[in-house]
C-alpha cells in the first residue's frame, strides 16, 4: 500500500491564494484530490475520459492535440492486437493514466521533482483501482513497459523530425500509428473500449450509450423505466459503476427541450441523474 495522504483542511491554504479543497467534476460532483479516499464515491469512468480527452500530453508541446485518452487507448489496443493481452490487462492499461483526470498531466521532466505529486498520484490510483476492484491484483508489468516505449513513437510522430535534442530515451518504439483525433473522438474511443473490456471482464455492462442501440433496459435508482431497446431516446450514456447517467430533458408535455448555447440546429438539452442505475440484458 502506498503511503497515506493527509487530509488538507482549507486552512492549510496559503494567505495570499484560498481556494475550495474540491475540484468539480464533469458529471457535476465534487473530488477532493488530496482525499480520494473520501472521493470514492465520487469516481466516473465518464469524468475520467472526459477530463483525459481534453487533456494535452507534451505540455501541449506537438503538432497537433494528442490528448491523454488517446495515449492509454493506442497503449490498451496496441497490447490486445499485438501482444494478446487478455481483457483484464487490456482494462487496466486503458486506465493506467485515471489518476490524471483529476490531477492533470505533469511532464516528466517536473514531475521527477514533485514526490508529493507522485504520492498523490498513487494515492488516487489505489483508490481507482478499489473502486475497479482490483486491490488484490498486481498491476501489470507490460503498462510501464509500453508506457515508456511509446514515448519513442510519440516524439517521431508528434514532433520536430530532426529530434535535435537528446532525450536520454533509449527505448524500443512500440510501433503505433497516431492520427490526429479530436477530443469528442478520444474520449468516445476510450469509452467505447472501457465498455468492451468491462463488459468482458465482469459479465455485465458497466457503461453503454444510446448510440450502440443494445438490446437492455435501464433502470433507475426509483425503478423508472429510463430507456429500453424499442424507445431508448431519453436516456444518452450510462455509467453503471459510477452511478450517474445522462438523459434528455423534457417539458410538461413530453417535448425534448433544446440547449439554447448550441446555436442554430441545437442539441437537445441533457443532464446528469446520480444514483444507481441497473441494466437489464434482453435476449
Amino acid at each position: 500500500m502506498n503511503e497515506a495522504v493527509p487530509a488538507l483542511k482549507h486552512s492549510d491554504a496559503t494567505d495570499t491564494y484560498r481556494a475550495a479543497t474540491f475540484i468539480e467534476t464533469y458529471t457535476g460532483r465534487a473530488f477532493w484530490p488530496l482525499d480520494p479516499v473520501r472521493s470514492k464515491d465520487a469516481l466516473s469512468v465518464i469524468d475520467i475520459a472526459h477530463a483525459l480527452a481534453n487533456q494535452c500530453r507534451y505540455s501541449g508541446h506537438v503538432r497537433w492535440f494528442y490528448s491523454v485518452a488517446q495515449h492509454c487507448c493506442l497503449l490498451a489496443s496496441f497490447a490486445v492486437e499485438q501482444r494478446g493481452a487478455d481483457p483484464l490487462t487490456a482494462l487496466q492499461i486503458l486506465m493506467h493514466d485515471a489518476p490524471e483526470a483529476y490531477l492533470v498531466d505533469i511532464p516528466r521532466p517536473v514531475k521527477q521533482y514533485m514526490p508529493q505529486y507522485r504520492v498523490w498520484d498513487h494515492a488516487i490510483n489505489d483508490v481507482i483501482r478499489e473502486w475497479m476492484g482490483w486491490s488484490g491484483i498486481p498491476i501489470p508489468e507490460i503498462i510501464d513497459d509500453l508506457d515508456s516505449r511509446i514515448i519513442v513513437d510519440e516524439r517521431a510522430q508528434l514532433m520536430d523530425p530532426a529530434q535535435r535534442n537528446d532525450w536520454g530515451h533509449k527505448f524500443e518504439p512500440v510501433g503505433v500509428e497516431i492520427l490526429p483525433w479530436t477530443p469528442a473522438e478520444a474520449e468516445k474511443q476510450f469509452l467505447i473500449q472501457y465498455a468492451a473490456y468491462s463488459k468482458a471482464v465482469y459479465g455485465t455492462y458497466q457503461y453503454i450509450n444510446h448510440e450502440w442501440n443494445l438490446p437492455v433496459k435501464v433502470f433507475h435508482e426509483t425503478g423508472t423505466d429510463l430507456a429500453s431497446s424499442k424507445d431508448i431516446i431519453d436516456l444518452v450514456e450510462v455509467d453503471i459503476k459510477g452511478h450517474v447517467g445522462r438523459v434528455r430533458v423534457k417539458d410538461g408535455e413530453g417535448i425534448l427541450l433544446r440547449d439554447t448555447m448550441g446555436g442554430v440546429f441545437p442539441r437537445a438539452l441533457t443532464e446528469w441523474k446520480h444514483g444507481k442505475f441497473e441494466i437489464y440484458e434482453r435476449g
